[in-house]
């Protein structure tokens, strides 16, 4: 059986293959086209991902896709096109549909492992609805209620994300990190935005909400005037915009919790799954898992729309079966994964000088050694991550012990802004000696906190002793537990910094092309890609 689920139609589209009892690929169409805006109808990923498994269309025994079909009112010429264009690469296979949150919450709760749990997904909104709740029972998702638009906490966020100069849709993650250098200056003024009704949903005050440009909406010259805030377009000072930055994160984690214990209470769950755009938040998911009451707290890591693939083909696979084929997600490794001939063919056509590493051991003796002496190295080994964060195989690594490696990698190689935390990779079983974390941190999808100082470490560390931890199980990824252990034999710990292997604004390399390419456009030492290394 062969089931494939198709997100949303949209900027950022994916799309997955299931079988009876497993996810066999997932793939956004942005990492083959290497486009910010690529096309709508992830063509590039459907032929990928056919190739590979040598099928045809006709071989699928389902399709589904995480959209309900909009009312004609609401329907686009564009939509229309993309969704024929669609049928057309498919060969006509008719095409499941499903609401995109009950995509979102099939997504959590399916690949959660839990037996019952509250589900409770948010984004800025789709089809004028932003949120759901529900609860899942045993292989059963039981809608308890839908959050229309615009009373949105992730549109909220959002605005707050452009008012500041940054790309809506594209530049939420930034808003969180600047959050961190921020005080809660404007939180009185911000609580003001929403309220919590009878049924214990958030409600926008329609007094700070009026049209835009964009029909989605804009705050009203009464929020800002209330607010105190410069109207848009003005210049901020730093402070003051890190300042706008805490009192957005503050009120989106108060909602939020506010929201999720108010269902806790009334469901009796102990365990909460969350997916959703808004749920791409670090800051938000450890808030949840401090201060959210729940005993277990689980967020499908590629929580945004691009997720919604494994959503539809669990729910395409429950239709068709009878039964979801529910199961604990171990790995992100969904995508491609070139052969070492393919990696040879590509650095023998570039004219490249690289070595051949007999054994992991050999590669991983030789990579330890660069590290050792303060070298950054791109490790390319396996299939590519679905999702946006590197999780060991498509990751920029450098020793945290190194004096300049913080200031080398956002200047040389990333070209990013200075308020982005580092994440610090470590060996699962390790990680209790030095931090406290959670089970979330096995995808980088939440914070831990430093507990054992190690001279270097405290640098990593912002709002205290927070901290971005990467877990790395044996199972999930042995070729990277391999690294860290060897080159915690020489270095303090087993730790190192771990950072996406990507030019500035690009996704996550995926082939060996692009690998070549984006280790010599950048201030890159070493590309460990397969069993090759490439020295500078």
């Amino acid at each position: 059986m062969r089931v494939l689920g198709l997100s949303k139609l949209s900027r950022d589209s994916a799309v997955a293959l299931l079988d009876e009892r497993s996810i066999l690929a997932a793939l956004e169409e942005e990492k083959i086209t290497r486009l910010q805006e690529p096309s709508y109808v992830p063509r590039l990923a459907l032929a990928r991902i056919f190739e590979h498994f040598q099928i045809k269309p006709s071989g699928l025994s389902a399709v589904a896709i995480a959209e309900l079909l909009p009312s004609r009112t609401k329907q686009s010429a564009s939509a229309n096109a993309a969704f024929h264009q669609l049928r057309q690469l498919l060969g006509g296979h008719s095409i499941l549909r499903f609401d995109h949150h009950l995509s979102h919450a099939a997504s959590a709760y399916y690949t959660s492992g839990y037996d019952r749990a509250l589900i409770l997904t948010l984004d800025e909104g789709s089809m004028a609805r932003s949120g759901l709740v529900g609860l899942g029972e045993g292989d059963r998702i039981k809608l308890l209620h839908h959050m229309a638009f615009p009373n949105s906490v992730g549109w909220f966020y959002l605005r707050i994300t452009q008012y500041l100069g940054l790309r809506p849709n594209r530049d939420e993650h930034k808003l969180q990190w600047i959050s961190k250098d921020g005080q809660p200056q404007f939180l009185e003024a911000f609580r003001k935005l929403f309220t919590l009704d009878a049924k214990g949903l958030p409600v926008l005050n329609r007094r700070y909400f009026t049209s835009g440009h964009d029909r989605r909406g804009i705050f009203s010259p009464r929020f800002y005037t209330e607010a105190g805030l410069p109207k848009p377009g003005k210049p901020l000072d730093a402070s003051v915009r890190s300042d706008i930055a805490r009192s957005a994160q503050d009120l989106l984690e108060e909602l939020v919790i506010a929201l999720a214990n108010h269902f806790r209470e009334s469901t009796g769950t102990d365990s909460l799954c969350v997916a959703g755009g808004v749920f791409l938040n670090a800051l938000l998911i450890r808030a949840l898992e401090l201060r959210g009451g729940f005993k277990n707290v689980y967020v499908q890591p590629v929580a945004g729309n691009a997720g919604t693939a494994l959503g539809a083909g669990f729910l395409a696979r429950k239709k068709l079966t009878g039964k979801s084929g529910r199961a604990p997600l171990t790995s992100l490794a969904l995508g491609p994964d070139p052969t070492s001939q393919e990696i040879k063919a590509v650095l023998d056509n570039c004219k490249i000088v690289y070595r051949y590493m007999s054994s992991d051991d050999q590669l991983q003796e030789d990579v330890r050694k660069h590290l050792d002496r303060g070298k950054i190295v791109a490790w390319c080994q396996g299939r590519t991550e679905f999702g946006h964060r590197a999780l060991g195989h498509r990751s920029l690594l450098a020793s945290p012990f190194s004096e300049y490696v913080v200031e080398n990698v956002n200047q040389y190689i990333k070209h990013r802004e200075e308020f982005h935390p580092f994440a610090l990779s470590i060996p699962a079983e390790r990680a209790t000696d030095y931090f406290d974390c959670g089970p979330n941190c096995r995808f980088m999808a939440s914070l831990g906190s430093l507990k054992n100082p190690v001279a270097g470490l405290e640098r990593f560390t912002f709002n205290g002793n927070a901290v971005r931890v990467h877990t790395v199980e044996k199972e999930a990824n042995p070729g990277f537990w391999k690294l860290l252990h060897k080159f915690g034999e020489t270095a303090p710990a087993p730790i190192l910094v771990n950072t996406s292997f990507n030019l500035f604004g690009e996704p996550l390399v995926t082939d060996p092309r692009t690998a070549v390419r984006s280790f010599y456009c950048a201030g890159v030492d070493v590309l460990a890609i397969g069993p090759f290394l490439v020295i500078k």
